[in-house]
């Protein structure tokens, strides 16, 4: 029997400043347990020899951390002719681009007010307050691309610093006061089944350790990562001293850098199910999907 093709695209290393072991550790992980099972042969590719190569094989599943238009757009295109599964899809991943994200969630009340703003707009004194800048476009690449501002000065500033790095647009921010929480999620968001949810605090703050409901910080995390159609994700919450929990940022497909091998376990089972889902009315002489893969679904 004709093993069955998978892809795997690594993430741009632009887009993984000082992350880039991480970054690709954590496809190289999933790769290795998908490539357990005999029926599935698994190739890995740099974006740039993804958007080059002429494929004669059809994939019949890409997992992949790119972002930028021509790997998505590629990526479309090979869905579109050959039905292949996208995991997360383009269309999700394209959510989480800050435009589209605040649209997407500004009406969640776990979510703090932003606006997008073109950083060439003049700034009126006292329009804002203690708020974050970030990025318009893509999550941080850099530590540059989320900036803290507390005054009109440090605003237009931050703005002007923005402009010159070619940013036409920027995300503003309100700054909700507490304990930073990061956190990851494996979750069918078609059949709302989640594989792994997992939180830490964020490093290098002042923590105070407030008292929350981790079932609402899952329960909030899980809504707006349904709101986006994601399936592979983090990002990032707050906590108040009153235990109010907030959704400040996610993200497709991190690094799971300190969890690596735990979240490699259960993305390759939910790449796993998805196959079977697609090719499981297919015909494939001498065996069942579901049986060849160990799974049942």
């Amino acid at each position: 029997m004709k093993k069955i093709s998978i892809f795997g695209i690594f993430r741009e290393r632009s887009h993984s400043p000082r992350r880039e072991f991480d970054d690709e550790a954590i496809l190289r992980e999933t790769a290795k347990r998908l490539d357990e099972s005999p029926e599935l042969e698994v190739h890995l590719f740099h974006p740039e020899e993804f958007l080059d190569r002429s494929f004669n094989d059809n994939p019949a599943l890409i997992f992949f951390m790119c972002e930028e238009a021509p790997y998505l757009n590629k990526l479309s295109q090979i869905s579109y002719d050959n039905g292949c599964v996208l995991v997360n899809t383009v269309e999700s991943v394209e959510n989480t681009f800050r435009k589209n994200m605040v649209t997407l969630l500004s009406d969640l009340p776990f979510f703090p007010r932003s606006t997008l703003i073109p950083t060439s707009r003049p700034i009126s004194r006292g329009e804002h307050g203690e708020c974050w800048l970030k990025r318009g476009d893509y999550h941080a690449t850099c530590d540059e691309d989320v900036v803290f501002v507390d005054n009109d000065r440090d605003l237009v500033t931050g703005l002007s610093r923005f402009s010159a790095r070619d940013i036409d647009t920027v995300l503003i921010q309100e700054h909700i006061p507490g304990d930073i929480i990061k956190f990851y999620c494996i979750r069918d968001c078609q059949t709302k089944h989640t594989w792994w949810f997992k939180w830490f605090y964020h490093k290098d703050q002042d923590l105070r350790e407030f008292g929350f409901s981790e079932s609402e910080l899952m329960d909030n995390c899980i809504m707006a990562g349904d709101s986006m159609g994601l399936d592979i994700y983090g990002g990032d919450a707050i906590v108040t001293k009153d235990g109010d929990i907030f959704v400040i940022d996610i993200n497709a497909w991190p690094s799971f850098a300190l969890f690596r091998k735990e979240a490699a376990k259960f993305i390759s089972q939910l790449l796993r199910t998805k196959l079977i889902e697609h090719l499981g009315a297919a015909s494939f002489p001498g065996t069942r999907i579901a049986d060849s893969l160990n799974l049942s679904v």
